[in-house]
């Protein structure tokens, strides 16, 4: 077989995600504008040194409560925090069908209180062979050290990995890296392209 590892991303392509969800609760509940919210939530330096390992949940509470200006228990905040996902259920049946062939990887920028959450709820996460996730590596997709981590773990060289993302700037810093890569859409257009390319 050409490809000796297919990985795939996790946020939206097996689960989707909404972050507006939690906004919303945080700014209907403390009157804080949504956009306030949803900035430091989606992408912010606070996320980024959650998303790789550099801060525990308990200071992530702290910190995004501080920067808003809001006081909420640590579990109240998790709860809201987490509930945003949901499965795409024709993503998630490509990928058993692909693990019947090939082994698979999750290759996710990440936190631990999101991943903890998902790997509870969704059981689809529990047939990868390999999770190589941002907050364990403490590398965020597009370094290459995650992508090495990837390669090294499964002992497949770049040239021998299938990587599928949703986001084009990921695809296209792993397509620099060697490593094939196919943007995902939605699952119909995925399972187009694995056939096509003779992959299933």
């Amino acid at each position: 077989m050409k490809y000796g590892l297919i990985a795939f991303d996790l946020g939206n392509t097996i689960i989707r995600f909404d972050h507006n969800i939690a906004a919303g609760k945080i700014s209907g509940r403390f009157g804080v504008d949504k956009g306030r919210v949803f900035e430091p939530f989606f992408d912010s330096d606070i996320t980024r040194r959650f998303e790789t390992g550099k801060i525990s949940p308990e200071i992530f509470h702290v910190e995004i409560s501080e920067l808003l200006g809001i006081k909420l228990p640590y579990e109240e905040f998790v709860d809201i925090w987490n509930d945003i996902f949901w499965e795409d259920k024709r993503c998630s049946e490509l990928v058993r069908r692909l693990k019947a062939k090939y082994r698979i990887c999750l290759l996710s920028n990440v936190n631990k209180l999101h991943f903890e959450w998902i790997r509870a709820k969704f059981g689809i996460i529990g047939i990868f062979d390999h999770l190589v996730l941002s907050y364990l590596v403490g590398a965020q997709k597009p370094d290459r050290k995650i992508y090495e981590y990837a390669s090294r773990v499964s002992g497949v060289g770049f040239d021998g990995i299938l990587y599928i993302d949703d986001r084009a700037d990921l695809i296209e810093a792993a397509k620099g890296y060697g490593i094939e890569s196919v943007p995902f859409k939605d699952a119909p257009a995925l399972e187009d392209w694995l056939l096509e390319h003779k992959v299933l």
